[in-house]
C-alpha cells in the first residue's frame, strides 16, 4: 500500500536537465523540487538517450555549449527518433549564437524554448509551466 505522499510523488510531472556543470544541475535539482516537480539531472554521459528513452521525462533541459558536440547529437537523436521526439525541450546556452543555431534548424533538432544563460527562475519556471503546466 503507498501513501498518500508517493502516490502524489508518482504523479508529478518529471523534468530531466542535461548539463556538464554540476553547480547548475544542483540548482535546477532544487528549484524544480521546492516547485514540486520530479528530477533526475545528469551530465553528457554515453547512456543519456537511453535514460530519456526508459524515463521518458514530461520535459528536458539541454546545454548546448562552445565546442562541445554531445548536446548537438542529442538533441539531434531525441528528435528523429520515435520514442523520444514527443518530448518537450528546453535549449539553455551561455551563447546567443548557439540557441540563434537550434532555433534556425528545429527541423533538424527540435526544440520548444530556449533560455540564455544566466537566466532569471522565473523564466525557467514560466518555461516549464507553459511546456508541460505545473507539476
Amino acid at each position: 500500500m503507498t501513501t498518500g505522499g508517493e502516490r502524489g510523488q508518482a504523479h508529478r510531472k518529471h523534468v530531466f536537465v542535461i548539463n556538464g556543470a554540476p553547480e547548475f544541475l544542483g540548482l535546477m535539482r532544487r528549484l524544480f523540487q521546492s516547485e514540486r516537480y520530479n528530477v533526475t539531472t545528469t551530465n553528457f554521459v554515453p547512456n543519456s538517450f537511453a535514460q530519456i528513452a526508459a524515463l521518458q521525462p514530461d520535459v528536458l533541459i539541454i546545454d548546448l555549449a562552445l565546442g562541445e558536440q554531445a548536446g548537438w547529437e542529442l538533441l539531434e537523436r531525441l528528435h528523429g527518433e520515435a520514442a523520444t521526439s514527443g518530448i518537450p525541450v528546453i535549449v539553455v546556452s551561455t551563447q546567443p549564437d548557439l540557441l540563434d543555431r537550434a532555433h534556425e534548424q528545429v527541423a533538424r533538432y527540435g526544440g520548444n524554448a530556449y533560455l540564455e544563460k544566466p537566466f532569471h527562475l522565473t523564466a525557467m519556471l514560466q518555461a516549464i509551466e507553459a511546456l508541460i503546466g505545473p507539476a
